[in-house]
């Protein structure tokens, strides 16, 4: 029988560029997970400093920002709590001379319990077209899984990747993670209702609460996964497949949930699907589609 671990989603809408105060709610919600025995605390893409980008002083706050990894890694120590702090912008020199310029990366860590060491890190590959002109993706580096301290019963670690925010639309980054044996895959994310845009919205007011909750179902039942999704906007969930959205919180709501996850539903969703399998086999057609 497969163990059981706790994933707390700790569901809020940050104030723009105040870090402190963001990351004082955000320590308050962890505290309160650990104490009731969460696993894992997955906090929302980009919570510490909102995104602003018009605002003279966001790219100041992302800097700001960049300093409060080792904050969490604190908590993880001291809380005995794995800790996603959802992701934070960092600012990074790059090139040499004249050449030499600043980049923002928008980082989530895999932050371990006990120790608080990063056990895994994902810089954002697909931006959102508003961020590009902000921030740098991790362009053609591979997605990669990585051991998490959780154990199998049998003693293995489980695997788990990492994704942000609008990465959830590339099935391809999933299928990437599973081929190199991702489990559960932990997204945090900063998604709103009005993301549908002004046309879209008037067309069917719920269309991101659609996209949102069928995607994130969709990528677990099509990857045999557990997909954990934190988002400031809402609708945060972990996607089972066999048992659909656990857990979700709705739009325009601030909340932590602690949702039970048994990883024996994805050996039985493995059996009954045989995604992995088909996966691992040499006549997978779909094979060329992988990047090594």
């Amino acid at each position: 029988m497969a163990p059981v671990y706790n994933i707390a989603l700790i569901q809020f809408d940050p104030k723009p560029l105040a870090v402190a105060d963001n990351f004082s709610k955000a320590e308050k919600y962890i505290r309160e997970a650990a104490s009731k025995g969460a696993d894992v605390a997955l906090l929302p893409e980009i919570h510490l400093t909102g995104w602003a980008p018009e605002n003279p002083d966001f790219y100041a706050s992302m800097r700001e920002s960049a300093s409060y990894v080792a904050k969490y890694q604190d908590l993880a120590r001291e809380l005995n709590i794995n800790i996603v702090p959802g992701s934070i912008c960092e600012s990074h020199m790059v090139g040499d001379g004249a050449d030499k310029k600043e980049e923002f990366h928008n980082m989530a860590y895999f932050l371990t319990a006990g120790t608080g060491e990063i056990a895994g890190a994902y810089q954002k590959k697909n931006l959102w077209h508003p961020e590009r002109p902000h921030l740098t993706s991790s362009g053609h580096s591979p997605h990669v899984a990585f051991d998490t301290p959780l154990k199998h019963a049998d003693g293995r670690p489980v695997r788990a990747g990492m994704l942000i925010c609008w990465d959830l639309a590339f099935p391809e980054a999933f299928r990437a993670l599973v081929a190199d044996g991702a489990e559960l895959i932990l997204i945090p994310s900063f998604w709103y209702p009005s993301d549908a845009g002004e046309i879209g919205a008037k067309i069917n007011p719920d269309a991101e609460k659609i996209f949102l909750q069928s995607t994130t179902i969709s990528r677990a039942y099509e990857n045999t996964a557990a997909i954990a999704f934190c988002n400031s906007g809402g609708m945060s969930c972990v996607a089972m497949p066999i048992q659909g959205a656990l857990g979700q919180i709705d739009v325009d709501t601030e909340d932590m949930k602690i949702v039970p996850v048994d990883l024996d539903i994805l050996h039985v969703a493995e059996e009954n699907y045989k995604v992995r399998m088909d996966m691992n086999g040499e006549l997978w057609h779909y094979r060329h589609t992988l990047r090594k």
